[in-house]
C-alpha cells in the first residue's frame, strides 16, 4: 500500500454536515484530511457547514448521497473514482432516531431504521474498503449506547445500533486482510439537533441526573475528539473496538 500525501488524505463522513458529523469534520480538517461530505437532503444546512469549514482552510467536497442505496454509493465512488481522490477514512454517521412505544413501531419505521442506521454501513463499508488504497486506512462506525442498553422506547433504533457494534468486529476481521482497521464510537446522550427533545423533557432530565455518572450530556466534540483518535495513527493497535462517549451512562 502507499502512504498517501498528507493533503490528499481524503476521509468520507456520511451526515457530515451537522451534529456529529460536523464536529468530526472539523478535528479531521485540522490534522489535514480533505473531506469528502456526505449528506442525504437540506441543501441550506450543507452549504453553511461547507463555508464554515472553508473559512478554516479546509479542502471539502459536498456530495448528496442517501448511503442506504446501493446505486447512490456506486455512483459516488465512479465519480470519486474520476476525480482521482484516494479515500484514506470512512466514517459512518448517518442515522436517525425515533422514540415510539414499542406497541406502535409499524414495520415502514423499522425497515426505514435499519436502513439508515445499518445497511448504509454495511454498503459503504462493502463499497468503499476495496477502494482504500492509503497505509493507515481506516473505518470508524458511530453506534450508540442505546445498543449496549436497550430500552422500552426506540427497540428498533437501539437493535439497529447494536447491530453496528457487531457488524464493526466482523468487519474488523475482514479489513486486516486489506490493511484497513474498524472500529466504533458508541455516544450516550449527546446534545444534538435530533436529541434536543429527549434532553428537554421530564425522562430525559432524570436520565442525567440519575443515570450518567458525570451528571451532563455529552457535546459533539467529545464524540468527535473519540473519532478522529480511532481515525489516526495513535490507535493504530486498535481494531474491532468499542469506545464508549457517554459520561459514564454504560460502563463495560
Amino acid at each position: 500500500m502507499s502512504q498517501c500525501v498528507q493533503q490528499r488524505r481524503w476521509v468520507i463522513i456520511t451526515g457530515g454536515t451537522r451534529g456529529i458529523g460536523f464536529a468530526t469534520a472539523k478535528v479531521l480538517a485540522e490534522k489535514g484530511f480533505a473531506l469528502e461530505l456526505w449528506y442525504r437532503s437540506r441543501q441550506v444546512g450543507a452549504e453553511v457547514a461547507l463555508q464554515a469549514l472553508r473559512a478554516l482552510g479546509a479542502t471539502i467536497h459536498l456530495r448528496q448521497v442517501d448511503v442506504s442505496q446501493r446505486s447512490a454509493v456506486q455512483q459516488a465512488l465512479v465519480m470519486l473514482e474520476a476525480e482521482s481522490k484516494t479515500i484514506q477514512t470512512l466514517i459512518n454517521n448517518a442515522g436517525i432516531l425515533q422514540q415510539k412505544p414499542f406497541a406502535t413501531i409499524s414495520d415502514q419505521d423499522w425497515d426505514q431504521m435499519m436502513a439508515v442506521n445499518l445497511k448504509s454501513v454495511f454498503i459503504c463499508a462493502q463499497e468503499i474498503m476495496p477502494k482504500m488504497s492509503c497505509k493507515g486506512a481506516s473505518i470508524v462506525n458511530i453506534a450508540s449506547s442505546g445498543g449496549q442498553l436497550g430500552g422500552t422506547l426506540g427497540v428498533h433504533y437501539a437493535a439497529s445500533k447494536a447491530a453496528v457494534i457487531a457488524l464493526t468486529k466482523s468487519l474488523a476481521r475482514v479489513g486486516v486482510a486489506v490493511g484497513v482497521r474498524v472500529n466504533c464510537v458508541a455516544p450516550g446522550l449527546i446534545e444534538t439537533e435530533m436529541t434536543a427533545q429527549e434532553i428537554a423533557s421530564e425522562a430525559g432530565q432524570a436520565k442525567i441526573s440519575k443515570q450518567i455518572v458525570l451528571a451532563r450530556p455529552g457535546s459533539v466534540d467529545d464524540v468527535a475528539a473519540a473519532v478522529a483518535f480511532l481515525a489516526s495513527d495513535q490507535a493504530a493497535y486498535m481494531t474491532g473496538q468499542t469506545l464508549n462517549v457517554n459520561g459514564g451512562l454504560y460502563m463495560a
